[in-house]
């Protein structure tokens, strides 16, 4: 997984290097955090978009985050299994990590309708920013406008081709709702929209706690960090009433892992912004578009302390016992997250001379594959005035947020055999 996207991202930057995909060039480097960026559908930018790419470097951004966002492993198994090629074993083993899928079995027909379907969906999610489009441009600019930003939104990548982003239209209910509905649909996992399909159509009788899980849990985050904001955004002077509604909901549901913003970020308080680094650290639900450390694992440690402290044995949801080594994973992924977003925005205090906060901001946003950034004077995300060592500190973040903490180090580390020698048992005091 990690050589994949390796050389997905090699392949990116060369593209974006060559001079036909730039008006007037760009550094190699830029090249590589753009397509990095594109590949772990994160969404920070160290150039404009707009105005540094030509068309061909536009579409090459959004091949790079079309691919990235199903997964390279998925995007390539897909056209082999069009092309009736027999998948190997270890094939289908790197498949089912790749998107997060519980085992092998239903694993091909699952690829089968899951990609078919977000095709769909960025096509219906064109349709719908379409009139709004054609509304300030052209049809053939407004075609590509919406078929880049439909892309964009249901994988979660935060990047846009407007001139100034989405901010002149955060009073629009069209956009607003629009970009909410696909950032809430790639989010959820395509294990989850798979079992939704599977439900609709009557081929299972219940919905697993898995999915039941992650749907209660998006909705909860969405309302809850929707009132949170607006605590915030209600006290803003020079926004109607319904601008500081529409601001709060839709960065509810961007900072867990779009990266779409309609404000510039500077507007929230300290407390807001710091808010905003918790949806973004929680993230969406697994195997899907998004990142963070997933709803999921935020929620078993949740119930794992609640657990504790009612006195129970057992850590139960919806009436189903919670394995031990789930709960050990997610602290383990919860542990590993928490240590290295700490320890890279420390560095990055050290060696760029930012701000604790803003810097912190863009570690997370980086690391949880979001790409909402407090920004520069120039528009851009804070990170594009850093060293070339702070920016090769955020690629590695982002492709580590990509893979999953989890997968990246075990991809370095390797996975040691379990012994089955049990030593005694240590008794220390907490």
């Amino acid at each position: 997984m990690l050589l994949s996207y390796l050389v997905l991202i090699a392949i990116g930057t060369l593209l974006l290097y060559l001079p036909i995909s730039t008006y007037e060039g760009i550094s190699f480097l830029d090249a590589l955090f753009t397509a990095t960026s594109a590949v772990s559908v994160t969404g920070h930018v160290v150039v404009d978009t707009y105005k540094t790419f030509t068309p061909f470097g536009k579409a090459v951004i959004l091949l790079l985050i079309q691919i990235g966002g199903l997964g390279y492993m998925g995007f390539t198994t897909y056209f082999l299994i069009l092309l009736r090629r027999k998948l190997s074993l270890k094939d289908r083993i790197l498949l089912a990590e790749s998107v997060n899928y519980p085992g092998l079995h239903g694993l091909v027909r699952f690829l089968k309708r899951i990609v078919p379907f977000v095709v769909g969906v960025e096509l219906l999610g064109a349709l719908l920013l379409l009139p709004f489009f054609l509304r300030h441009f052209d049809l053939p600019i407004s075609l590509a406008m919406s078929i880049f930003h439909s892309v964009s939104a249901f994988n979660n990548a935060g990047f846009s081709i407007l001139p100034d982003g989405l901010t002149p239209f955060r009073d629009s209910l069209w956009l607003n709702l629009a970009f909410s509905l696909l950032i809430i649909l790639g989010g959820l996992g395509f294990y989850v929209i798979h079992e939704l399909m599977l439900y609709q159509r009557k081929e299972i009788q219940r919905l697993s706690t898995h999915t039941k899980l992650v749907l209660v849990s998006t909705l909860l985050l969405i309302v809850g960090g929707f009132l949170v904001l607006l605590l915030d955004t209600i006290r803003w002077e020079n926004y109607s009433l319904k601008e500081k509604l529409l601001i709060a909901f839709f960065h509810s549901v961007s900072s867990r892992t779009a990266g779409f913003s309609t404000v510039d970020l500077k507007s929230f308080s300290e407390g807001g912004l710091f808010f905003l680094v918790v949806l973004m650290f929680v993230g969406t639900g697994p195997g899907g578009t998004g990142g963070g450390i997933k709803i999921t694992t935020a929620v078993v440690i949740i119930l794992v302390v609640h657990s504790y402290l009612k006195g129970s044995g057992q850590v139960v949801v919806f009436g189903r016992r919670i394995a031990e080594d789930t709960i050990q994973r997610a602290l383990t992924i919860f542990v590993l997250s928490f240590l290295y977003t700490t320890f890279a925005t420390l560095i990055l205090t050290h060696t760029e001379g930012a701000p604790l906060l803003p810097t912190l901001f863009e570690t997370v946003s980086a690391f949880s594959s979001v790409g909402l950034s407090v920004g520069n004077p120039q528009g851009l995300s804070l990170c594009a005035d850093w060293s070339p060592f702070g920016k090769v500190v955020i690629i590695i973040t982002m492709l580590m947020g990509r893979m999953g903490i989890m997968s990246f180090m075990l991809a370095l580390y390797g996975k040691g055999e379990e012994s089955r020698i049990k030593p005694p048992e240590a008794r220390l005091l907490l």
